[in-house]
C-alpha cells in the first residue's frame, strides 16, 4: 500500500510540472502599438452660456493628444435640449473648425429655448474621437427695460433703454420689416401674464396709433394682431387712446382682472373669465342713461383687491364727472360716495389720473382755467361707511395747469409734473411745491414716469423724456426714501426721435 501511494504522488508531480511548462511556453513575445489619445477641455463648458440673437458665440477649446498629429477633423453640431423637445429633432452642423465663431440666428436658435452644443474631434488616422458638450440658452435681449414710443414725422417707432444702461433704437422698424406704424398715440405693457386664449399666456404690449392698435409679441417685439383682430367687431370709428389690463393682488402676486380699451372716447372691456374660447374686446359700454354720449380720458383707477367697492374708475372729459365701469355699462357713483366733491358732477377739466402712496387711493389732477385742484378718492369704502372721497385741494403748484405730464409716487405723498422745460415736485400733505430741475431753454419735457423699484437696487426713480426740436433725450433721476428728487440726473440717453409716451416692459 505504501509503494502504491508513492507512485500516485509521483504521477501528480509530473502532471503539475507539465502544466507549468505548457503555460510558460505559451507566453509569446507580441508587439503592441500605442495609439493617439485625445482629450478636449474648455472652462466655458463648466456652466450654461446665455446668448442673444445676433450675438457671436466664440469658443476656443484646448485639444490634448498623447501622440500629436495634425490629421484631425472637427465637427460642431447643436440640437434643441428643452424639456418639451422631441427626441427625434434634427441636429444642425454649424462649423467644422477647431475654434468656433458663430452668429446666433433664429433659423436654428429659437428665443427662450435651451440647446446642447457638441464638439467632436476625430483622429483621421485611427478614427478615434473625443467629445465636449456645452449648454446654451437663448435669452431675450429685450426682456425688460423702458419702451420709448417715438414720433418721426407722424410715423411711429419705438426704442428701448435696457437695465444695463444701453439703448436699442428703432426696434419696431428693425424687427418688423414690411410693417409700418402710423402717427403714435400711446404704448402700454402689462406687469402680469394675461390669459385671453388669443395666444400663449404672457405679458401683453399694445401700441395705439392714430388709426390702429396693435399687440406686440412680448418676447420678439414683433407685431401679432391689429385692432380688427383684438375686437370681436372692429369699431366703425378707429381712434384708439388706450388698450391694457387692470389686475388685483392675491398675496404678493398680481393677477389679471379685466381688459380695458378706450376708442374714440368710449370704453370697451375684455372679460377674461366666465366663458370658453378666445376673449376679445366687445362693443362700447353705454353710459348710465344707455347712451354713447361721453368721452373718457385714457386713464384708469383700478382697485387692487378682489372685491372692491369700485373696480375701475374713469373720468368723462365731456360731462366732467367720474364713472365706475360695470359689466354692461358705465355706472354712476352713489350720491353718498362723496362728501368732499360730487363724483357725478365734478365740473373740472382733466389733467391726469394716477395712483398715490396709499393703496387703493388715487390722485386726480383737474383744473378750472388756470386754477388746478387735487381730488383724492378711494376705490374701497370702509365697512359701514360709503364715503370714498378723501379730499379736494386747491393746488399750490406753479405750472400745474399747463402740465405736459404727471406721475405720482407710490411710496411718498409726492406728485411729479412738468411744464415746458421745468420739472417740479408737489407734496400733497403740505400743499407745497418746488422746482426740481430745469432743462435747456429749448428742451421741453414730453413724458415722465415713476418707477417704484429699480431692478437690482430697490431705489425709486423718475424717468423723463425731452425734445429740443431735433433730438429726443431720456433721463434718469434718483428719488430718495423721503421723496426728494436728485438735483441732477444720473443717466441721459440721446439720439431718439420725439418720445411721446413711455412704458416699462416687465
Amino acid at each position: 500500500m505504501k509503494l502504491k501511494y508513492i507512485h500516485k504522488v509521483n504521477l501528480l508531480l509530473v502532471a503539475i510540472v507539465l502544466l507549468i511548462s505548457a503555460c510558460y511556453k505559451d507566453k509569446g513575445n507580441y508587439d503592441y502599438e500605442t495609439i493617439n489619445s485625445i482629450t478636449v477641455t474648455d472652462s466655458a463648458a463648466a456652466s450654461k452660456i446665455y446668448l442673444f440673437h445676433d450675438d457671436t458665440l466664440k469658443l476656443n477649446p484646448t485639444v490634448n493628444q498623447t501622440l500629436p498629429t495634425s490629421d484631425l477633423s472637427y465637427l460642431w453640431f447643436v440640437y434643441n435640449n428643452s424639456t418639451n423637445s422631441a427626441y427625434n429633432l434634427p441636429r444642425d452642423t454649424i462649423a467644422t473648425t477647431k475654434n468656433l465663431s458663430h452668429i446666433i440666428k433664429s433659423d436654428i436658435f429659437v428665443l427662450g429655448e435651451v440647446y446642447k452644443l457638441t464638439l467632436k474631434v476625430t483622429d483621421n488616422i485611427t478614427g478615434v474621437s473625443s467629445f465636449i458638450l456645452y449648454d446654451l440658452e437663448i435669452s431675450n435681449k429685450y426682456g425688460t427695460g423702458w419702451l420709448l414710443l417715438e414720433n418721426n414725422n407722424d410715423k411711429g417707432d419705438f426704442s428701448m433703454v435696457l437695465p444695463n444702461n444701453t439703448a436699442e433704437r428703432n426696434l419696431y422698424s428693425l424687427l418688423n420689416t414690411g410693417s409700418t406704424l402710423g402717427k403714435p398715440v400711446s404704448i402700454t405693457s402689462s406687469p402680469f401674464s394675461v390669459t385671453d386664449d388669443l395666444s400663449t399666456p404672457n405679458r401683453r404690449i399694445y401700441i395705439q396709433t392714430e388709426n390702429d392698435a396693435i399687440e406686440l409679441n412680448n418676447l420678439t417685439l414683433t407685431k401679432k394682431f391689429d385692432i380688427g383682430y383684438l375686437f370681436f367687431a372692429k369699431p366703425q370709428i378707429v381712434k384708439p387712446g388706450f388698450i391694457g389690463w387692470t389686475g388685483y393682488l392675491s398675496g404678493t402676486t398680481l393677477y389679471q382682472r379685466i381688459g380695458l380699451a378706450v376708442n374714440n372716447g368710449l370704453v370697451h372691456t375684455n372679460m377674461v373669465g366666465g366663458f370658453p374660447g378666445i376673449k376679445k374686446w366687445g362693443e362700447a359700454l353705454p353710459n348710465p342713461d344707455g347712451k354713447y354720449d361721453y368721452e373718457v380720458a385714457p386713464f384708469f383707477a383700478g382697485a387692487t383687491i378682489y372685491s372692491p367697492t369700485y373696480t375701475n374708475v374713469v373720468y368723462d372729459k365731456k360731462y366732467k364727472r367720474f364713472y365706475s365701469i360695470g359689466t354692461n355699462a358705465l355706472v354712476a357713483f352713489s350720491p353718498s360716495a362723496g362728501t368732499h366733491f360730487d363724483f357725478n358732477n365734478v365740473g373740472l377739466d382733466f389733467i391726469a389720473l394716477d395712483s398715490s402712496n396709499i393703496t387703493n387711493q388715487y390722485n386726480a389732477v383737474l383744473k378750472d382755467g388756470s386754477t388746478a385742484y387735487l381730488l383724492q378718492f378711494k376705490t374701497v369704502a370702509a365697512t359701514g361707511d360709503p364715503v370714498v372721497s378723501v379730499g379736494k385741494t386747491l393746488m399750490n403748484a406753479a405750472g400745474i395747469a399747463t402740465a405736459t405730464s404727471v406721475a405720482s409716487s407710490t411710496i411718498t405723498p409726492h406728485i411729479f409734473y412738468s411744464a415746458a422745460n421745468e420739472l417740479y415736485r408737489y407734496e400733497s400733505t403740505s400743499n407745497t411745491y418746488l422746482k426740481a430741475y430745469s432743462f435747456a431753454a429749448n428742451e421741453n419735457v414730453t413724458a415722465i414716469d415713476y418707477q417704484k423699484f429699480v431692478p437690482g437696487t430697490g431705489n425709486q426713480r423718475l424717468v423723463v423724456a425731452t425734445w429740443n426740436g431735433t433730438e429726443g433725450k431720456f433721463y434718469y433721476f434718483d428719488i430718495s426714501t423721503l421723496g426728494t428728487l436728485s438735483t441732477n440726473y444720473t443717466n441721459v440717453f440721446t439720439g431718439f426721435k420725439k418720445i411721446i409716451d413711455i412704458a416699462y416692459k416687465y
